[in-house]
């Protein structure tokens, strides 16, 4: 065979394929959005022959496998173009579609309907999100109905159902059979209040729930609790629950107690903006579930907060994380800390006028364990908005074994930091191991104090100054100086007196830098081709981020 000849057929002039195998970069590069049909067939190899019967074409050479390797490799963007391609193509890429977020309209009277037909092409969808406004309660069922009856039901592994209205007990019970593979469920309302359907879910492992005032009734009660007595509750199933989250939960919501006693598994709990814990102000049930909870949320629950703090001390033997937003009780925060603190990991308070310096000082007092080594256990102290705290407070917690060893320390919009300027300087000498920082929403903290800060802190690999609005290019500067090595987290947003060449700057030279968080208009050309060239991530604030 002579030298120069392959043994392979060569191209066929013209562009028509001579081998029935085009040959591909595999794995593909990260592909672009294609901006068309036309752009999505030569991005993807759609040309060839296109005569009438001809099956030989580029498009019939790639199997529908790879075609859709291919599809799933694609950012979201290009699915309307690469739809409009072929109907072959449409088909393919509803196939190997694996998560979907639909939204139907407002008013329309054959909403389920429309949505039945059209989760009858997505086959293969393991997470589904479908979100109506304005929708009547009985559509609302004939919505989870119809999701239910999806050829995928059996695959779905997560499902949001976010109508504006309450789903009903009914309905739920007729749908779970076919959702029987559910892993995560969240649902806006459920009226009358009941949780018996969740038997149905046997691997249901997160739930939440919104129990909106807006869409329900306010004396609506459960049907849980009208033949629901402990001997029943004990031979009854334990649910495999892990994970729950309720908001807008009532005093006087009936129900909950059931939930409470099969909810023996629970890892993580949130409460959001409830003002009970239902079945009435005792609400024996609720202290069965905190045995092991691993995580505690509080949020925005002024009125339950220090009932459930004071049961969480006696009761949340292996807890390590503890979030209090909005809405505490001084005292039972106290008394949960000194029973509590040694053995969390993550403390996270927003907390404006229910923190005290005296709080700081039990956090770092000696935990007693019988004569045995104390031990300290407290790696992240976030706080937000806490006035009341002083500079005292905090150094007195930072000179203590618990505050030496805190990697992750956030102090956002806490005007302690600005009051005492030689106060970040004292933190960062103390606190030898801090890798993480947090000082977003001081609007008056200086370049001066920054750069002071970071001379003693040489170790961090993530440091958050949104909002900082007095800083300029000189924290940058002190910044790459002692953390360039190290840093590998930055977010600027909201700083608009750092200027874009200060940014390209640092990134350039920045080493083990990985993302940056910065508004839209800051993001240059030049800082994008940077950012590619070294593998970066750039995420810019999205308008509806706020301080909190």
């Amino acid at each position: 065979m002579p030298a120069n000849h392959s043994p392979f057929p060569s191209p066929h002039p013209r562009g028509r394929p001579g081998w029935p195998i085009r040959w591909l970069d595999w794995p593909p590069s990260a592909p672009t959005a294609p901006t068309s049909s036309r752009h999505a067939a030569a991005v993807l190899g759609g040309g060839g022959c296109r005569r009438p019967g001809c099956y030989a074409g580029t498009d019939a050479a790639l199997c529908d496998d790879l075609l859709q390797e291919v599809f799933r490799l694609l950012p979201p963007a290009a699915a309307p173009a690469v739809s409009l391609v072929s109907r072959r193509w449409l088909s393919l890429l509803r196939a190997s579609t694996s998560s979907l977020t639909l939204r139907l309209p407002a008013s329309s009277d054959a909403a389920a309907a429309t949505l039945a037909a059209l989760l009858s092409h997505y086959p293969f969808l393991s997470a589904l999100t479908v979100v109506s406004a304005a929708t009547p309660a009985r559509d609302a069922d004939a919505v989870l109905l119809a999701v239910a009856a999806a050829p995928a039901a059996a695959r779905f592994s997560t499902l949001r159902l976010l109508p504006d209205s309450a789903v009903s007990p009914a309905a739920l019970l007729a749908a779970c059979p076919a959702l029987s593979g559910l892993t995560s469920l969240h649902l806006t309302a459920v009226r009358p209040l009941s949780f018996r359907w969740l038997e149905l879910l046997p691997h249901l492992k997160s739930f939440a729930l919104v129990n909106s005032a807006a869409s329900v009734d306010y004396a609506g009660s459960g049907s849980d609790d009208a033949d629901g007595g402990e001997a029943e509750a004990e031979a009854a199933r334990a649910l495999p629950l892990e994970r729950l989250s309720l908001c807008g939960i009532r005093s006087g919501d009936r129900g909950l107690g059931w939930l409470w006693r099969q909810c023996g598994s629970l890892k993580w709990l949130q409460l959001r903006a409830c003002d009970g814990t239902g079945d009435g102000p005792a609400s024996p049930s609720f202290a069965g579930c905190l045995a092991g909870l691993l995580a505690l949320e509080l949020r925005a629950c002024r009125a339950v907060a220090d009932r459930v703090l004071l049961l969480a001390a006696d009761h949340c033997h292996a807890l390590t994380s503890l979030l209090v937003y909005d809405g505490g009780s001084s005292e039972a925060l106290h008394r949960f800390i000194q029973h509590r603190a040694a053995g969390l990991h993550t403390l996270d308070l927003r907390l404006p006028l229910d923190l005290h310096n005296d709080h700081l000082l039990a956090i770092g007092a000696e935990p007693v364990h019988g004569g045995l080594e104390p031990t300290h256990n407290l790696a992240a102290l976030r706080l937000q908005s806490c006035v009341l705290i002083t500079g005292d407070g905090l150094r007195s917690l930072a000179r203590t074994a618990t505050g030496a060893g805190i990697e992750e320390l956030a102090l956002v919009s806490c005007d302690v930091v600005e009051r005492e300027p030689g106060l970040l300087t004292f933190l960062s000498q103390s606190m030898r191991r801090l890798r993480r920082l947090d000082l977003s929403y001081n609007e008056t903290l200086s370049d001066k104090v920054i750069g002071a800060m970071l001379s003693s802190c040489r170790n961090l690999i993530d440091i958050r100054l949104r909002g900082c609005r007095g800083l300029t290019g000189a924290s940058l500067v002190s910044l790459l100086r002692h953390c360039g090595q190290s840093l590998e987290i930055l977010d600027i947003s909201c700083c608009p007196s750092i200027a874009v060449g200060n940014v390209e700057f640092f990134v350039q030279r920045a080493t083990r830098l990985n993302h940056i968080i910065i508004e839209e208009s800051a993001i240059s050309e030049e800082l994008k081709a940077i950012a590619q060239k070294k593998g970066m991530k750039i995420r810019s604030l999205l308008p509806y981020e706020g301080p909190f």
